[in-house]
């Protein structure tokens, strides 16, 4: 999309806006109360906080234009400061390249506007999120999406993508959106830089499976098993290469889905989310995570350094409200291990 950019974005001191990568910058609707510039900060990044599996040390939240946005709703784009030195260096200003397309309207439902490039889509949704995936995988992504009204805006979609050829006019980004950067030349070194690396290719969503849980796989239906297997190994490879998926592997594509897309949400997340809320401070990693559909809890091998943690762990889980049951553990010199299974409590 580097013609494009060429094309759009205005120049600074005569140098032309450079994309980057969708896969490298995530992007998140937040909705925040009406407040000043420096509150608003503020909130956008507490807002985005429990949504990524950053340390915000390590990461620049940034605002970026929203255009026809509700009251109270802002775009927010993550990005590592890994890759903020090296845009640093660069002498051109950088953007997002999702902000390349434009928002598509979404006065009947939700839209996505597609540019497909060899085997490389990037997508730009309604709400004003983007994303970018491997073509292959689009047709997965859009019906755990909900099957999202198409507009393809570059290279054929396929048959199995029903979409709205557009891309013998493909209509120009919106001027605020190509106007944005997020960083301008080397030599202007008042202005700020930002930049993102982000580990996972599929979405922004799969940002919180950094917290300790891996894919799960599933042989539930026939005909399309495999695939979604194959689907979740590739996604997760990069992120925990050489780890097993077990049986269900629905939670991690419903998480490879973009987040404004999901049509509803489960006890999963809810249930992941409180209790790693729980455990934030307690000495102990997770080796292994799995999700016991037909009871609703969390199937966990949990490590710690030895077995008084490991009860220290029971104890604070049931405190806060959870169901804890726990099979026999185990200790070595490597410390202790122990399978939980961990649900709601009666009043959860």
């Amino acid at each position: 999309m580097l013609a494009r950019a060429e094309e759009f974005c205005p120049k600074v001191d005569g140098l032309p806006a450079r994309p980057v990568a969708a896969e490298l910058v995530g992007s998140f609707i937040v909705n925040v109360p009406k407040s000043n510039a420096r509150q608003r900060q503020a909130l956008i990044t507490f807002a985005v906080e429990e949504r990524i599996a950053a340390p915000l040390h390590a990461v620049q939240i940034v605002q970026a234009p929203l255009s026809n946005a509700k009251p109270g709703d802002h775009l927010a784009l993550v990005l590592s400061n890994n890759i903020m030195a090296e845009i640093a260096q660069a002498d051109a200003p950088h953007l997002p390249e999702y902000l390349l397309i434009p928002r598509p309207s979404s006065d009947t439902g939700p839209v996505w506007s597609v540019w497909k490039e060899g085997s490389r889509a990037v997508v730009r949704c309604y709400d004003g999120t983007g994303f970018a995936a491997e073509a292959a995988m689009l047709p997965l992504l859009w019906q755990r999406a909900g099957k999202p009204a198409l507009r393809s805006l570059g290279e054929p979609l396929g048959d199995a993508l029903p979409a709205e050829d557009l891309s013998d006019a493909p209509p120009p980004p919106d001027p605020a959106d190509a106007a944005f950067s997020f960083a301008q030349p080397r030599h202007d070194a008042a202005r700020g830089f930002a930049a993102w690396k982000w580990a996972a290719v599929a979405v922004a969503a799969a940002l919180m499976l950094h917290l300790g849980f891996i894919a799960f796989n599933a042989h539930a239906l026939r005909q399309i098993a495999e695939a979604e297997r194959r689907t979740a190994e590739q996604a997760i490879a990069t992120v925990l290469p050489g780890m097993p998926l077990t049986r269900e592997v629905g939670p991690i594509l419903s998480r490879l889905t973009p987040t404004q897309a999901v049509a509803a949400e489960g006890s999963f997340l809810p249930l992941l989310s409180a209790v790693s809320r729980t455990l934030a401070d307690a000495p102990v990693g997770f080796r292994r995570m799995s999700w016991g559909k037909t009871e609703n809890t969390l199937v966990v091998l949990v490590q710690s350094p030895g077995l008084e943690d490991l009860q220290g762990v029971e104890r604070d889980l049931e405190t806060a409200g959870f169901t804890v049951r726990s099979g026999a553990a185990t200790a070595g010199n490597g410390g202790a291990e122990v399978e939980m299974r961990i649900g709601r409590g009666a009043g959860g």
